[in-house]
C-alpha cells in the first residue's frame, strides 16, 4: 500500500530584537569587517558571533549591527555578487537598500534574507570572505540561522 501525503510547512516567526545570524553552509556567523570607505563597512563571517538587531518595519525588516548601530544594506556595487555593507553614517537609508524580506527556509530556525530593492539574497560566496547578495535564494549557502537572545548592548 502506497500512501502519499502533502506536508505543509508552517510559517515560522522571524526572531526580532537582539540576534546572532549564522550561515548554514559554512557554520559561521555574520560579522562586521574592515571599512571599505568612510561610509561603508564590509560584512564577513567568523566562528565568533556578533550581535545584530532585527526590527520589523511593516511587512519587512531592518537589520542593524548591535554595537556599531549601523544598518545592513545591499549596494549596487558589484563584483561576484552585489556587495553588502553596514552604513557608517547614522542617517537612514530609505530607498529599500537597507530593508529586508525574511522568511523561513522550511528548516526550523533557518531563514532566507532578501533585499527589498535589489531582490537578491544574502549568500556566503562573496569576494574573499565577504558576504554578498545574489539573485538565487535556494540552498544552504542562502540559509541563515537566526538565534534570539538577551541584548548585550
Amino acid at each position: 500500500v502506497l500512501v502519499l501525503g502533502v506536508a505543509q510547512v508552517k510559517s515560522e516567526a522571524v526572531p526580532v530584537g537582539c540576534v546572532e545570524i549564522r550561515n548554514r553552509q559554512i557554520d559561521k556567523f555574520m560579522i562586521n569587517s574592515k571599512t571599505h570607505d568612510s561610509d561603508r563597512r564590509h560584512i564577513t563571517h567568523d566562528k565568533t558571533a556578533q550581535q545584530w538587531v532585527i526590527t520589523k518595519e511593516g511587512d519587512n525588516y531592518r537589520i542593524t549591527h548591535g554595537s556599531l548601530k549601523e544598518d545592513l544594506y545591499e549596494s549596487s556595487q558589484y563584483y561576484n555578487g552585489n556587495y553588502v555593507f553596514t552604513w557608517i553614517p547614522k542617517t537612514r537609508i530609505t530607498d529599500g537598500g537597507a530593508t529586508w524580506i525574511i522568511w523561513s527556509s522550511g528548516t526550523r530556525g533557518f531563514f532566507y534574507i532578501k533585499n527589498v530593492k535589489y531582490q537578491h539574497c544574502l549568500y556566503t560566496r562573496g569576494m574573499g570572505n565577504w558576504i554578498g547578495a545574489y539573485a538565487g535564494c535556494n540552498g544552504w549557502n542562502y540559509e541563515w540561522q537566526i538565534h534570539q537572545f538577551k541584548c548585550k548592548n
